[in-house]
């Protein structure tokens, strides 16, 4: 008999929720059981976390009756590298060959060291397209989905919890046209999820729940254990203003340090938005939703609302799924804004989503090659025992037709073995092509790349306050070339170095606005773009002191129409280049 339940998990960072729904009429969607397991600790322990994880969902595997199942789940956003980029309009035989080349460039990492995936969003029609990319490296993967595969389940493949949120979102507000913000904070990231008809955009920043759990112990001399369980207990946000505080100072404290870590993602949310409304075309959004654990501290919703000067609500994602007496309505009821992400994924196992990226880990790959090969193998084996029945009737008719037939084995072996030391010879010349066309791949794609940075350099320029006259590689510090020959500081020859930044010098304009400062404007813009990942990551610039690499002339003396300036940017590991004088 058949099995038409749809299990989901949600493999979290703190917790894990599995579920069982089935389809209604008219495309519709029921839970019918689910349960939730969560851990305790530090979500940055590793080892801890994987212990608690497999511990976890062999109870909810057994509780749910789902053992031998095959299911996708979900994997939370800390892992996953998510990128949008735009492509020229292409017909579906070029597609895949242009994505790979755009995820080389954007994904940090080896391309055959990651599982990647993609889907085209937007009108078919328009002269671009958009494109999502979700890459997570390949370890990462496989050691969740042995989790997965010790439980008892049988792995279809994972999902990224942002896109299972917004399919989600879509499937419960499809009817809202306004663009809408979907604020999801877990335990180590959280997720901006924008929906405004058919576009979808997706950021995430790598601050969550665990973080505000560490200012409290950072606050109050604690181990992470008891500052979560006094952020649950007694966290809650500071309104600030004319509220008064708690009458027991120690959780005024707590409320305060809650407040202060949730300005910190406020600003994160408004640089978002502002970059979502300036780089992807979008709209300002209309109203805010939250979900996740960390969105169930109290008087949340009223902060972002103050900050945000939007009306904000929680996250129902049962808004248009219906809920069956067996399942635990109480859990439903209390945490609907924390279950999007199993929704999201019965969604997709359950037919069309707008936004479906599959993550396959190596064990399901191989399973569907081997399926593809089924058929072959099968073939294979029928004719293998038809060659046997043979044999077996031709061994009846006596040694003279048992010969005869063991000669025409040999001649046909003999014309095999040519031919397999031709495909052999071939193979051999494939290696030999593809490692002869990867030094112009790696030329095209540098070539391309320095073009972008010096663009880019020059797009950051507002007006005419300041200019350059020098762009400099440097080597450890030192430049590479010299003009001057008896100047031993430049990079010796014969010995191979890496240009790992870059020496920008020029002049700033007497009569600028904010005088010197339109120096120190530029490059704050050029470290927020950083560490905000906009701009094709060209700088390494995350934490580096503006006083470490910029020296300016105050322009103090009123004498010059100009000033110089001099400025070291260093160059992130993956885009320095090695050479040798």
């Amino acid at each position: 008999m058949a099995d038409d339940r749809i299990i989901a998990f949600n493999i979290g960072s703190q917790q894990i929720t599995g579920a069982v729904f089935s389809k209604t009429g008219g495309g519709g969607l029921r839970l019918d059981r689910i349960e939730r397991r969560e851990f305790v600790g530090d979500p940055a322990d590793e080892d801890t976390r994987n212990s608690q994880s497999a511990a976890a969902l062999k109870e909810i595997v057994t509780s749910l009756k789902a053992k031998g199942a095959k299911t996708t789940y979900v994997v939370s956003s800390f892992p996953v590298l998510m990128k949008f980029a735009s492509l020229p309009a292409l017909d579906g035989s070029q597609v895949d060959q242009i994505v790979e080349f755009e995820a080389q460039q954007q994904v940090p990492y080896p391309i055959n060291e990651v599982v990647w995936g993609y889907q085209l969003t937007g009108d078919p029609d328009d002269i671009e397209v958009e494109v999502v990319l979700a890459a997570v490296k390949s370890d990462e993967l496989n050691e969740i989905d042995e989790v997965v595969l010790g439980s008892g389940l049988r792995s279809m493949g994972a999902e990224v919890a942002p896109v299972a949120l917004y399919n989600a979102l879509r499937f419960n507000y499809g009817d809202v046209e306004e663009a809408t913000l979907l604020v999801d904070i877990g335990a180590r990231t959280t997720d901006m999820i924008f929906m405004e008809g058919g576009k979808v955009f997706i950021r995430t920043v790598k601050i969550g729940g665990a973080d505000i759990t560490r200012a409290i112990a950072k606050e109050f001399g604690a181990d992470f254990s008891s500052a979560d369980q006094r952020k649950v207990k007694d966290g809650f946000v500071a309104l600030g203003g004319a509220y008064a505080d708690h009458e027991d100072p120690e959780i005024a404290g707590i409320s305060k340090v809650v407040r202060n870590s949730l300005t910190r993602l406020h600003s994160e949310i408004m640089r978002t938005i502002t970059f979502y409304r300036s780089q992807q075309g979008g709209g300002a959004p209309a109203f805010v939703l939250l979900s996740g654990s960390t969105s169930s501290l109290p008087f949340i919703r009223e902060f972002f609302a103050e900050k945000l000067d939007l009306p904000v609500d929680y996250f129902n994602a049962f808004r248009n799924v219906s809920v069956a007496g067996s399942a635990d309505h109480d859990l439903v009821s209390a945490n609907a804004h924390t279950l999007g992400e199993v929704v999201g994924s019965a969604l997709s196992q359950a037919g069309e989503v707008p936004v479906d990226i599959e993550l396959i880990p190596e064990s399901v790959q191989k399973a569907k090659d081997l399926n593809k090969r089924k058929p072959a193998l099968i073939v294979a084996l029928i004719c293998l025992a038809a060659f046997l029945g043979a044999m077996g009737f031709f061994f009846t008719k006596g040694a003279e037709v048992t010969t005869a037939k063991a000669e025409e084995i040999e001649r046909k072996a003999d014309d095999l073995k040519k031919y397999n030391e031709e495909i052999e010879d071939l193979e051999a010349a494939i290696v030999t092509l593809d490692g002869q066309q990867q030094p112009f791949v790696d030329a095209t794609t540098h070539r391309s790349y320095w073009v972008r940075v010096f663009n880019y350099l020059g797009e950051k320029l507002s007006g005419d306050a300041i200019f350059f006259t020098l762009l400099e590689p440097l080597s450890e510090g030192r430049p590479i070339i010299s003009d001057d020959a008896t100047d031993l500081s430049a990079v010796s020859t014969g010995v191979e170095s890496t240009i790992d930044s870059f020496s920008i010098g020029g002049l700033w304009r007497e009569n600028a606005p904010g005088k010197s400062q339109v120096v120190y404007s530029y490059f704050e813009s050029l470290k927020e773009d950083a560490e905000a990942g906009v701009g094709g990551n060209f700088f390494a610039l995350e934490g580096v002191d503006i006083s470490d690499v910029i020296e300016v002339d105050a322009g103090t003396g009123n004498d010059r129409y100009a000033y110089p300036f001099k400025m070291v940017i260093p160059l992130p590991e993956d885009n320095q280049v090695k050479f040798s004088k």
